[in-house]
């Protein structure tokens, strides 16, 4: 293949999947630290961007191999499939970034308790979404029971509905909740704020566990 029909392949791939992850040239430019209009001379193979260095960088971007850029193989099974899978991993990167950057200016106590909260937070997240999807498929799209939710003291079957999903994710609503109590209590008692979070978070993990 001709090194200007390579940069025309690579250019119509760069495009195919950055429209598929419902991204913006801008993204791509900000990832590779470059111009944007960069970005489209290369998605337009007026420049050369099968440079290792760019494949490299656009292949991490963009969450495929560099041999799927270049035209060596024609199917791929990427693990990211749309934008907010790519933003989630962006922020997740970027948060243990921070953390890193911050350990120096922040006293331990001050530490150990946001990486705590962070902790928290993402547990209660798993838990979250397990639960989420299993009250989605039980009672959010359930139908034909006023019956039984008026024999149950509902007004309606859509109220019976409402009400198990909620209960369902009651965990965490009620962890949240605590969260912004600690949260707010800190300034007054820090002891007492980390002491209720690790408890919080012991409780959390014994969950995991059932």
């Amino acid at each position: 293949m001709q090194d200007r029909e390579l940069c025309e392949l690579i250019g119509l791939r760069i495009k195919q999947r950055r429209t598929e992850l419902g991204l913006g040239q801008q993204y791509l430019a900000d990832k590779l630290d470059v111009n944007k209009s960069t970005i489209q001379r290369y998605e337009a193979g007026t420049i050369d961007n099968s440079k290792k260095l760019i494949l490299e960088g656009l292949s991490e971007a963009l969450q495929v191999s560099a041999e799927w850029l270049r035209g060596e193989c024609d199917t791929y099974a990427p693990e990211v499939t749309d934008r907010r899978e790519l933003q989630i991993g962006d922020a997740m990167t970027q948060i243990l970034q921070e953390i890193h950057m911050i350990h120096a200016d922040m006293r331990d106590e001050e530490l150990y308790f946001s990486e705590d909260l962070l902790l928290l937070m993402l547990r209660e997240y798993m838990t979250f979404v397990e639960r989420f999807k299993d009250a989605s498929e039980k009672y959010a799209k359930l139908s034909g029971r006023d019956e039984v939710a008026v024999a149950a003291g509902f007004t309606s079957e859509k109220e019976l509905n409402e009400t198990l999903f909620l209960r369902s994710i009651f965990h965490t609503t009620n962890t949240f909740k605590d969260m912004s109590e600690i949260i707010r209590l800190y300034p007054k008692a820090p002891q007492e704020a980390r002491a209720r979070l690790r408890q919080l978070l012991q409780e959390v993990r014994k969950e995991d566990c059932v």
